[in-house]
């Protein structure tokens, strides 16, 4: 699969760790939305799209099976974060 699209949404004034949302498109055919951008000690990663369940506990609504496109899709939203985080300073 090819990525074909990524859009960023950046949180202006975050109070939480949540720094982004973004969506991503794979071969013009499948819509990623709500994947999170979070902020860590380690550096920034991408989560993928989730739901709280009557526990408290998060769940995936996605998952991507595939190592190799779960890196590809990280490494490519973390530098399309990055890219519009260049544009508003």
């Amino acid at each position: 699969m090819k990525i074909t699209d990524i859009r960023i949404q950046i949180i202006k004034s975050p109070k939480t760790k949540l720094r982004a949302f973004a969506t991503v498109v794979l071969d013009e055919s499948i819509v990623l939305r709500d994947l999170r951008i979070f902020e860590s000690a380690k550096g920034n990663f991408v989560s993928m799209p989730s739901v709280k369940t009557q526990t408290g506990e998060w769940k995936e609504t996605v998952t991507i099976i595939n190592t190799e496109l779960n890196d590809q899709i990280s490494h490519y939203v973390l530098r399309a974060y990055t890219d519009e985080l260049l544009k508003i300073s």
